[in-house]
Order: C-alpha cells, then structure tokens, then sequence
C-alpha cells in the first residue's frame, strides 16, 4: 500500500505561485544575468530557454527538410506565406491551451478537455493523440533508418535498404528505450539541445552554401507563385513542422513562476525560430537546386561538412524517439489512472481523513499502477513504432496525414472548441477564423494527400 498526501495549504500555495502575476527572486536573479550567461549558461530547470529548446526539439526535424520540394510544388513566395501562417496558428493555439489550462487549473491536455469539453471529447481526444503519437514516432523511426542508410552511402558500402532498417532497430532499439524511461523534460535536455544544435548546423551550413556559391547551374528555372489545388496537402505537410503542443503541459509543469507573461515568451520565441529557420531552409534550398529539388533537400548536398549535418540529424532523430515517448505517455497516463481511481471508489478502496484542517487522500496501489503504466507504455510505443516503422515504409503519406487529419484536429479544433466555450463573452473572431481555417485546409489536405 503507498500514500499520496494532498494539503489545502500547499495547493492553496501552489494556485497563487502558478496563476497570479507576481515578481518572483527567480525573475530578479535572471534579470540580473548578462546576454552571454542567460543565453550560453547551463540548462536550468524550469528556465526560459530550457523549455524553448525542449519546445523546439520536436519540430526541429526532418519535415523542414520537406520545405524547399514544397516551394518547388507552389512557389517559392506561396511556401513563404504558408510557413508563416501555419506558424501564427501554431503560435496562437499554444496561447489559448496556455490561457484555458491555467483559468482552469488543468496540468495536462486531458484534464483540460475534460473540464471543458466533457468525457466524451476527452476520451476520444486521448484516443485520437495516442494514434497521432504512435505514427509519429513511427515517422521517426523510418526517417532514422534512411538517415543511416545514407550515412552508408557516404561511404560507398552497398547494403540491402530493408536489410540495413532491421538492424538499425535491432542495435539501436535498447539504448533508445533506456533514455526512453526518462520520466521529464529536465533529464532530457541535453537529448534535445543535440537536436536543435544539428538543425542550426544545416541551417547555417545551407544557407552559406547558397549565399557564397549561387544557384549550383544556370539555367535553373525558379517558381514564386504556382497554386493548384496540391496547396491543401502542401499546409497539411508544413504545419507538422510546427507540432509540437503536447509538450506544452510538461513545460508548464517544471517552468519557474509559470506566468502568463513568461509563457508567452516561450510559445512567441519558439515559433519565431521555427519561422526563421524553415524560411532559410526552404529559401535557400530551392534558390540552390530549383527543380532538381529532392524531396528532401538534405539529399541534394554532398561532402564532408554535409556528411556531419546527416550524422547531426541521425543523432537528432534518435533523440527525438524518447521525447515524443514522454508525451504519449502522459496522455496514456491520464487515461488509465483517471480509470483505476475510478475503480478505487467503487471498491472503497480509496479513504479520506481529515485532521488539523488536512485532507489526506489513501489511494491503493495507484503508485503501483502508476509505475507500470510507464514501463508498459514506454515498452509498446517503443517497440509498436519500431514494428510500424519495418512494415509501414512510405512516409511521406504518414507526414501529411499526422499534419493534416491529426495534427490539426488536436492542433486547431480542440484549441478553438475551448475558446469559443470558455472565453465566448470576449472572442476574437480573427483568432476563430485562423483556426478553422487551420482544420479545413488540414483535412482536406490530408484526404487528398492519400490519394
């Protein structure tokens, strides 16, 4: 038996820390740092930067790779103009679930749907992230095997493509599903920081290359506007680049005196720096090739400095298996222990007692449920995503239906479902008319885009 102890005092405590706009000594201490201390000094849990970085590190990835074959479909400005808006829905979707979530005194996705929206929404929301997490990690885990299958190729060793993806898995499965126990975004820090370092590195490395050495033939043909009815599944394959809103929750739970002005910071910069970094990527690839554009642009470049950006990336993908593992999980978590508390009531095995104007909550062998949960779930996303990954190989579709059907739904609809419940006597119809556009072009996008 294990005993969980909630006091009204520290909850009381914790709600005016959490909620109320205050100065805190955490704030006075980073104000007092330089630009070089706060920008290059050590990870610190709870910090700004240490949750933009734990932000950015799902987005970072290889969909931004996809841009430049995307501006080679609708033009270069068209392209330009997509990123930027799937980046003010991303940025705004983030600020409604930061908004309600803390109105609402929810902790998690989960919580918040329920408060809102009803059971019946929640659970067909966990149901529906559980999908949208196992194919991601299963996209994951494809991308990876290409990247090291390239990484061969570099070195001129030929080998069976299918042959090398089970072994990929055979040797790397372990050592991934041990940092996949990892149970914060703290302890996955540095894991993330691999990831944002190696796309900063491609980034940077592509964008000198265009700049320092021009379009790589003369006669290469340039597109800056084409529209045809491909622009609903090129949004639904640009705004994956910016899914990232699971990871909200846990930010908010280990950030230091989570205002809503310290929030905002977070949610603005991140997309600021998706939006600098895709518009580079997708500009300065397509200048470069034009029409030779391959569908990711990382294949065009060649050499030895490439070679470290594509060892970059296949360590960042690796990274980035435990990280969407942590998300899931929570959800996973959510869903089962709100059951097994449920099925503790009914049994009275749940006691409460109250003493010196303390509540103490004596749940049965939740902590032991708790812990199995997450060795359970880690062991079946990490392995369904593998087995996924071998029999499943075509990506690209996996890209536009999690962008499109999946992505937006979780990304846009429910966001804006919320808004319009809860802050109906204050609405902004701008922000309801972004975000539905988000989910029309993104279903659509992803029904065409199967076809």
């Amino acid at each position: 038996m294990s005993n969980s102890q909630v006091h009204f005092s520290d909850m009381q405590s914790t709600f005016i820390s959490n909620y109320m706009e205050m100065e805190e000594p955490v704030q006075e201490k980073e104000q007092q740092l330089n630009w070089c201390q706060r920008t290059f000094g050590p990870l610190k849990k709870g910090g700004i930067r240490m949750s933009i970085i734990s932000l950015l590190a799902p987005c970072l990835g290889v969909g931004m790779l996809g841009l430049p074959y995307r501006a080679k479909d609708q033009g270069l400005i068209i392209e330009l103009l997509l990123i930027a808006l799937c980046g003010i829905i991303s940025c705004i979707s983030m600020h409604i679930l930061s908004w309600s979530a803390g109105d609402l005194q929810c902790s998690s996705y989960s919580e918040l749907i329920q408060m809102s929206l009803g059971n019946k929404m929640k659970r067909g929301f966990e149901i529906l992230t559980i999908c949208q997490c196992l194919l991601g990690i299963t996209q994951i885990q494809i991308s990876f095997q290409l990247f090291i299958y390239e990484l061969f190729r570099y070195f001129e060793i030929t080998v069976d493509q299918r042959e090398l993806a089970i072994i990929t898995q055979l040797i790397f499965i372990i050592p991934n599903l041990l940092i996949s126990f990892q149970k914060t975004l703290y302890k996955l820090r540095y894991f993330s920081l691999v990831g944002v370092i190696s796309v900063i590195y491609i980034t940077s490395l592509t964008s000198l290359d265009y700049f320092a050495r021009g379009s790589y033939n003369d006669d290469i043909k340039i597109k800056l506007v084409d529209v045809d009815f491909n622009i609903f599944t090129t949004f639904a394959m640009t705004f994956f680049c910016y899914l990232c809103h699971l990871f909200i929750f846990p930010i908010r739970k280990e950030l230091h005196n989570p205002t809503i002005s310290r929030q905002s910071k977070i949610w603005k910069r991140q997309c600021l720096i998706c939006f600098i970094v895709y518009s580079l990527i997708c500009i300065s690839g397509y200048l470069r090739f034009g029409d030779d554009t391959q569908p990711w642009v990382i294949y065009n470049y060649h050499g030895d400095l490439f070679f470290v950006g594509k060892l970059g990336m296949s360590m960042a993908l690796f990274f980035a298996v435990p990280l969407n593992i942590l998300a899931c999980r929570q959800i996973i978590h959510d869903m089962l222990l709100s059951d097994e508390m449920e099925y503790q009531l009914k049994h009275r095995n749940l006691r409460i007692q109250a003493q010196d104007g303390k509540i103490t909550f004596e749940v049965d062998s939740v902590d032991t449920f708790r812990s199995k949960i997450h060795i359970y779930s880690t062991l079946v996303l990490q392995f369904g995503s593998a087995i996924l990954a071998l029999i499943l190989p075509n990506i690209n579709r996996y890209i536009t239906l999690l962008g499109g059907l999946l992505g937006t739904t979780m990304v846009c609809l429910i966001p804006v479902l919320i808004y319009l419940k809860e802050y109906r006597d204050k609405l902004n119809y701008s922000i309801v008319i972004l975000e539905i556009m988000g989910v029309v072009f993104g279903w659509i996008g992803a029904v065409y885009g199967q076809f």
